[in-house]
């Protein structure tokens, strides 16, 4: 056979040394089979919103959407219970992660054992409302397609649900055991129902899983076999069958090229991974879309896992088809398009070399790691756009602790660049002020706070917020010289309890009350409070 495609692997046992990979595959090449065919055919228009998926979810996620999640294996809210699953706000770095209830406290927070505790410690005692319980989804029949957690080496693999068994577990018959047992009891909580596309038409072009070497192929479909498979007449098979039985679940639409994506076409998705600031989205292209969190829904969302949750099926219309492969996706059609879009400005390093050191650009923050963060800065005529890093060294003057408290994906900033590697196509941006001649010596002095040094932190100032950031707020001050300056009131110093949404309790241009806390003259910085003194 030629052509070859992708790989999936054949043996279960053989491979599990390599741990997570072989299930990523696996669920990748199976599930992009799942929907395509809706896909497609919304792309064509040959499929209408109304067709075979679209009763599955409504068009949109809601908060009434979330109740049917909650019995489908989704979330809930309410009281928890020792043993509940639950997805929960770790304090260490206000992510969520899966764990059970391990008990309750008196000061009315839980203390939850995480599942991967990851290095950190094993458990937290989290506040309820930074809580999700997890409804574990326990109608499984037999028949089904899942994936589930072997529990003789933790991994997940494909499989058939076989029958219920007493205890509570299901058996599931292993797609390929390899000399491990050909069946397993496994809890409810270890598996995941996979909804396997059997809609393949006669000439639909596909990619097959070719049953003698496991390894993938293209061809066209035949005809629809009495077993459920389907008979695949394979592109070229170089001297062996020129047709095979294969079973729906090894068999996949082609992805869909990005460059035949056009903004405002419409899809069926399924998410694949949750972030802070949106979420994953296949549709059967090429690459996987970011659906952004200010794109969920046409109300202010708050937090993404209040709305969404992986593997659940979402309608999607492309909202941009970037040049350097990324796609963005919108859940609201009336926000699609803007923010870069089909015709993006190609990224052109070699337009980057000859801007002046000393120039600012206007940049968009695109990407945010430990080291740094990474910004597609524009040229001021807009011919051309370059993905760049600015270091955590060059964010500010000053130690900067966390990149996260700094910036949020999509974030507006100005950079200026300090050096374009052709070579191995880097281009090296900062957000400071250029130097002369010497790399620390900025001419951008921090400001003046002199005049807020000898504040007391019992005294309160009438400020302007100027700005609003995911960690904090921006208060403008005047001193009684007229100095003007701002500092940062984080979210924890807002009020007392806990502030699930800074744009829920200020606003830009708002007068508030704050103390101030600390002054850095050295970095330029101050931290302030809206809370009184004690709290």
């Amino acid at each position: 056979m030629m052509w070859r495609r992708q790989e999936v692997p054949r043996c279960r046992r053989l491979l599990r040394p390599t741990k997570v990979w072989l299930a990523c595959l696996c669920a990748a090449s199976v599930a992009a089979a799942h929907f395509c065919a809706a896909r497609l055919a919304f792309a064509s228009g040959r499929l209408s919103p109304a067709g075979p998926h679209a009763a599955r979810f409504s068009s949109q996620a809601s908060r009434s959407g979330r109740i049917a999640r909650a019995s489908r294996g989704g979330e809930a809210s309410g009281g928890f219970q020792v043993g509940d699953r639950v997805r929960a706000v770790s304090p260490d770095d206000e992510r969520r992660y899966p764990g059970v209830v391990e008990g309750s406290n008196d000061d009315g927070t839980y203390t939850v054992r995480w599942d991967d505790a990851g290095g950190g410690p094993e458990t937290s005692d989290v506040e309820p409302q930074k809580m999700r319980k997890v409804v574990v989804f326990k109608d499984y029949a037999a028949g089904d397609d899942v994936q589930a957690m072997s529990p003789g080496d933790g991994q997940w693999y494909p499989g058939s649900v076989e029958a219920a068994n007493a205890d509570g577990t299901f058996q599931v018959r292993w797609d390929d055991p390899d000399g491990g047992p050909e069946t397993e009891g496994v809890k409810p909580e270890a598996m995941k129902k996979v909804t396997v596309f059997r809609g393949y038409k006669v000439e639909d072009v596909v990619e097959a899983v070719f049953p003698d070497d496991g390894q993938m192929y293209p061809g066209r479909v035949a005809k629809a076999n009495a077993d459920g498979t389907f008979q695949v007449r394979w592109d070229d098979p170089e001297g062996g069958p020129e047709e095979s039985p294969v079973r729906p679940r090894d068999m996949r639409y082609p992805p869909i090229p990005l460059e035949d994506l056009r903004v405002g076409q419409k899809f069926r998705g399924t998410v694949r991974s949750i972030m802070d600031f949106g979420a994953f989205v296949d549709i059967g292209a090429a690459a996987h879309g970011l659906v952004h969190i200010s794109r969920i829904a046409k109300e202010r969302v708050g937090d993404v896992d209040d709305y969404l949750e992986e593997g659940q099926e979402v309608d999607v219309w492309v909202s941009a088809v970037r040049k350097d492969g990324k796609l963005g996706l919108s859940m609201v059609e009336s926000r699609i398009g803007d923010g870069g879009g089909e015709h993006a400005p190609p990224s052109d390093l070699e337009a980057f070399g000859n801007i002046s050191p000393e120039e600012w650009l206007d940049g968009t923050v695109s990407g945010i790691v430990p080291f740094g963060v990474f910004v597609t800065a524009r040229l001021p005529d807009g011919a051309a756009q370059g993905d760049g890093l600015v270091h955590i060294s060059r964010v500010r003057r000053g130690f900067v602790e966390s990149v996260e408290d700094e910036f949020e994906i999509g974030q507006q900033v100005r950079v200026r660049v300090e050096s374009v590697d052709f070579e191995r196509k880097r281009l090296s941006l900062t957000m400071r002020g250029s130097g002369a001649g010497n790399d620390d010596d900025d001419t951008e002095a921090p400001p003046d706070l002199s005049a807020f040094t000898g504040i007391s932190p019992d005294q309160w100032l009438t400020g302007k917020v100027l700005r609003i950031a995911p960690f904090g707020a921006f208060v403008g001050l005047t001193a009684e010289d007229g100095t003007a300056a701002d500092g940062l009131v984080h979210r924890a110093q807002i009020k007392d309890g806990f502030v699930e949404s800074i744009d829920d309790e200020l606003e830009v241009g708002q007068e508030v009350q704050v103390r101030i806390l600390s002054v850095d003259a050295a970095a330029g910085k101050m931290k302030l409070s809206m809370k009184s003194p004690g709290f």
